[in-house]
């Protein structure tokens, strides 16, 4: 965005109005319940009474998501807690989190900003220090900035059906200092999916709590997945990692190649779930929940991949997924548990 688009934007803002920039994905269990994957429904509302609650407090809001290829530090920090969660059979929150989030404020007319020219952190503080903008983040790394101006808020609460921010008080910066990047670094309104398939890389962890009992859903899919690098006309193959549990944790490392073979598969969603899982069993002894969860999984490998193939369609990834929570939840088909009401 250069100066004369910022300033007519700055412009559009009604009077009285306060700009926050919301580092979004921090506040991820302020929305989503913990380990409860299909719970749109709640989370839906509760984007919903945020935006409300904002707007009544006079808050222009805009949310900032994290789509950039990562530094070696940040991902080896990542790999880690991937691996605990497959070792102890763990998945908190669900498959496509940043798409689900997007979808949510989307639909309460919510701008989205999905950074993919930086670190989501360093693209945030410059849009916030040069509109003028407040920042709501728990990341300490926002004081790391030279000359901001910006004030840094690190939670909310709600009073009288206004948003009430709770400021930063502890300004100790334990990273490296950094200069604010001028001009912005660009972002784009959707979420732009496999970004670094740029470098032919895909590096993913599990989206199962069922890591005891199958193999990671991303290797169960993959020939969807090939079909999508040919079908965006990659021509090398792309190193794929994922954890995987054979006694302990290990990451298998693929040189996967582009193969249209199942590209027909990637128009029709519910066909290619069917191809890729229609033998599925629920092991003995898993707790409803789980078994949830992981069937949430399932869906959620076959549907981001049809959607970021045909982004331009009106549906989303989260209509995707609640069209299929809603036909489980109404004829109780093919092999799903259901263990909540949300």
């Amino acid at each position: 965005m250069d100066e004369i688009t910022r300033s007519l934007a700055r412009a559009s803002i009604s009077p009285g109005k306060r700009l926050l920039y919301v580092d979004i994905l921090n506040f991820s269990t302020s929305f989503f319940q913990i380990n409860e994957h299909w719970s749109f429904r709640n989370a839906s509302k509760k984007v919903e009474d945020f935006v409300r609650h904002a707007k009544n407090a006079n808050f222009e809001l805009k949310v900032f998501i994290d789509a950039f290829a990562e530094t070696e530090e940040t991902i080896n920090k990542w790999k880690q807690r991937r691996e605990v969660e497959v070792r102890d059979g763990v998945r908190r929150l669900p498959q496509g989190m940043s798409s689900l989030l997007g979808d949510l404020f989307k639909r309460c007319r919510v701008e989205v900003c999905y950074s993919t020219e930086a670190d989501n952190d360093d693209t945030l503080a410059s849009h916030a220090h040069h509109d003028g903008a407040s920042v709501l983040s728990q990341d300490r790394d926002f004081l790391r900035y030279n000359g901001r101006r910006y004030d840094i808020f690190i939670d909310f609460y709600v009073d009288k059906n206004k948003l009430v921010l709770k400021p930063r008080r502890d300004m100790r910066c334990f990273a490296s200092k950094r200069d604010i990047i001028t001009p912005a670094p660009a972002y784009t309104n959707r979420d732009p999916g496999m970004v670094s398939l740029s470098r032919h890389i895909y590096l993913r962890g599990t989206p199962s709590p069922l890591t005891h009992y199958f193999t990671n859903t991303h290797i169960v899919v993959r020939p969807l997945r090939q079909a999508y690098y040919a079908h965006f006309g990659l021509e090398s193959s792309v190193l794929e990692t994922f954890p995987l549990l054979d006694g302990q944790v290990r990451w298998d490392e693929t040189l996967v190649p582009p193969d249209d073979g199942k590209k027909g598969l990637l128009g029709d969603p519910k066909k290619a779930y069917e191809y890729f899982f229609k033998d599925m069993k629920r092991p003995q002894g898993v707790s409803d929940k789980d078994w949830s969860n992981h069937v949430y999984a399932t869906y959620a490998v076959v549907f981001e991949l049809c959607g970021f193939t045909w982004a331009y369609l009106s549906t989303t990834f989260l209509s995707h997924m609640q069209c299929i929570r809603r036909l489980h939840w109404e004829h109780q088909i093919n092999f799903m548990v259901f263990s909540g009401s949300n």
